[in-house]
């Protein structure tokens, strides 16, 4: 209807003249981005999203702190802090089929972190991540777009938050209706800031047991990676 094969948040908001969005009004975008909507809200069960600035990551994560559980730069934690939180989700409900994720392909340093992640859970829970996760191109995906125009619309509310960057108003728009949906319920947008960054990686820390396991497992898992020619996150 809107005619476009591939919804892409950023290239539609921006009009980007090298896309489908070229010359787009105002309202092509409004109803485009309202459409999408919907249709998420009317598909998902729930949302969830997850942001930690860089530079706040960077300066309270020590090197060694890193290098003990694996995980070398913020989007790591935040995935891994993210599974987490969709773990106690699914037992609370007592899903018993594992979650099947799928995730938008990504550089061989990004999908060795991931698939870093995925055996460290898988360690913790068996047969709950191994062959449960896939790479696909968001394009051939609808499912991945919509989790673009969920993180494109959390993003930009994280950056007026964090570094008070102006907002678009079709991404106010957007975080106001998916908040507010199901009694605000259906959305958990989760932002951590320094302090409580600080206070996280601290109480990580103070189970010096459970980081010298953490560090003999990631120095397994990175030496089982090269014998198998395959990438490790540190290279």
């Amino acid at each position: 209807k809107h005619g476009f094969a591939d919804f892409h948040s950023a290239e539609c908001a921006a009009r980007n003249e090298k896309s489908s969005f070229a010359g787009w009004t105002d309202h092509q975008v409004e109803a485009a981005f309202c459409r999408a909507r919907q249709i998420i809200k009317q598909k998902a069960v729930k949302a969830f999203s997850f942001t930690v600035h860089k530079s706040d990551f960077e300066a309270e994560a020590s090197l060694e702190w890193r290098n003990a559980g694996g995980g070398h730069n913020h989007y790591t934690w935040a995935l891994r802090t993210l599974l987490n939180v969709l773990i106690a989700w699914h037992g609370q409900r007592h899903i018993d089929k594992p979650f099947e994720f799928v995730f938008d392909r990504t550089g061989k340093k990004e999908k060795a972190e991931i698939d870093m992640l995925m055996d460290q859970f898988e360690s913790a829970w068996p047969g709950r991540f191994q062959g449960h996760y896939q790479f696909r191109n968001r394009p051939d995906v609808p499912g991945l777009q919509a989790a673009d125009v969920l993180a494109w619309t959390c993003f930009a509310m994280s950056r007026l938050k964090f570094c008070d960057v102006p907002i678009q108003e079709i991404a106010r728009e957007s975080f106001k209706d998916f908040s507010q949906y199901r009694d605000r319920d259906w959305l958990d947008a989760l932002t951590v800031e320094r302090g409580a960054l600080r206070e996280a990686i601290a109480f990580d820390r103070a189970d010096p047991g459970g980081e010298q396991q953490r560090r003999e497992w990631y120095a397994q898992w990175v030496n089982n990676r090269k014998q198998q020619g395959k990438a490790v996150p540190c290279d």
